[in-house]
């Protein structure tokens, strides 16, 4: 990312170039059928294609490649989740192997990051379908301070409750973890004494 090239709308992979729609609403739709676990990973990677690419699809022996280049193009180092401490401060991870699960969903928490975008920036993100760049809604959505409820509901998910040495709020967090919990991790037993680790 710089502020002096407008926002790329392209990829060249194998000397072809391919002109992408990149509006933040296509891009998530996108991504949703990419990860949807009822079609075979070719038919996955075959959505993804049509939905971001606005012209010819690319030979099949290209589709790979494509789809990676677009991937790499759209993600940014600040997708990534982050655990926070009880005081709303993030926690490196500890170590490369670390896993933390993610602390949000683009759809699940819709409503949440609406409401995030027009209490901060005065956007509406419906009237920006088809238009509002993905490059500019993830620098805006990676932006959002920590007053919004998006932004608390993300540290209330992703904080360690074996950091907390008090019981009476250890068990408040848990409660409050319980009651936010993303769809996947209302299913999951409570492991260990951290939430997203």
């Amino acid at each position: 990312m710089n502020l002096y090239d407008p926002w790329p709308n392209e990829v060249t992979v194998n000397h072809h170039t391919y002109r992408l729609d990149l509006s933040f609403d296509n891009v998530l739709y996108a991504l949703e059928a990419r990860g949807d676990e009822g079609m075979t990973m070719i038919d996955r990677c075959e959505t993804f294609l049509q939905l971001v690419i606005k012209q010819d699809m690319p030979p099949v022996a290209d589709w790979v490649d494509v789809h990676n280049a677009i991937i790499d193009l759209i993600t940014t180092a600040k997708q990534r989740p982050m655990r926070y401490d009880i005081n709303g401060d993030p926690i490196e991870p500890k170590g490369d192997g670390e896993h933390i699960k993610a602390d949000y969903d683009f759809d699940f928490d819709a409503s949440y990051i609406y409401a995030a975008f027009r209490q901060t920036y005065g956007i509406d993100l419906v009237k920006e379908q088809g238009q509002l760049h993905w490059l500019s809604f993830v620098a805006l959505f990676d932006a959002l301070p920590d007053d919004t409820a998006f932004v608390r509901i993300r540290h209330i998910r992703s904080t360690r409750l074996g950091d907390i040495k008090d019981k009476k709020q250890r068990d408040a967090v848990r409660r409050q973890q319980r009651a936010l919990a993303l769809p996947d991790d209302e299913n999951e037993e409570e492991g260990g004494d951290s939430y997203g680790s």
